[in-house]
């Protein structure tokens, strides 16, 4: 039986590989539709040129509140950002503390031509949860909202941030939440200067 299947493995391989290596004159009219469609979705455009300033290393100062009226804590942190998969996506890296515990975290973040949307993937050592969001930009302010699994009631909670690029060197990072009362409140706010 093990046997069997590695056969089918090698044999799905090798049609696969031959498939990709075909030239264009001998795809059928379905194949040279379906190249064209990922083509599409694949392609880079402004909304992917957007992500590149936010290249490189950053000294982040975070105000942290975990609860609306209180007094915000304030810690300081590393962040790593670099273009991944051919420029098609951002991935961030933060390290330091918050709310007086060690902290790390890993954000990719890209623009689906397919939705015409920017999406954001997170995970951070808070939580094994998987924390995903989608938005949009305007200029040079990227807005994004999600639900997010809540780890006190078990349910579901609405969030939204929005990322504005300040300048070359500058761009902040606001996380809003909804209190017990149902109101929106900001729950982070992240300064974000280059380290040159």
């Amino acid at each position: 039986m093990k046997t069997r299947w590695i056969c089918f493995l090698i044999f799905i391989l090798v049609s696969v590989s031959f498939g990709f290596s075909q030239s264009e004159n001998q795809m059928t009219p379905e194949q040279r539709k379906a190249m064209e469609a990922y083509a599409r979705v694949g392609a880079l455009n402004e909304n992917h040129e957007f992500l590149k300033q936010l290249v490189g290393e950053w000294n982040v100062t975070s105000r942290g509140w975990m609860m609306p009226g209180q007094a915000p804590m304030v810690t300081e942190s590393k962040a790593k950002a670099e273009l991944i998969l051919g420029g098609r996506f951002l991935m961030w890296r933060i390290q330091g503390t918050m709310f007086g515990q060690l902290f790390e975290s890993v954000q990719i973040v890209g623009y689906d031509n397919r939705q015409k949307k920017y999406v954001t993937f997170w995970i951070d050592s808070t939580s094994t949860a998987f924390y995903m969001m989608e938005g949009t930009r305007q200029g040079n302010v990227m807005s994004d909202s999600g639900v997010w699994p809540d780890p006190v009631t078990g349910g579901r909670e609405k969030v939204r941030d929005v990322l504005t690029v300040v300048g070359p060197d500058e761009f902040t990072f606001e996380l809003f939440m909804v209190g017990a009362d149902g109101k929106e409140f900001k729950s982070i706010e992240n300064r974000c200067i280059r380290n040159k």
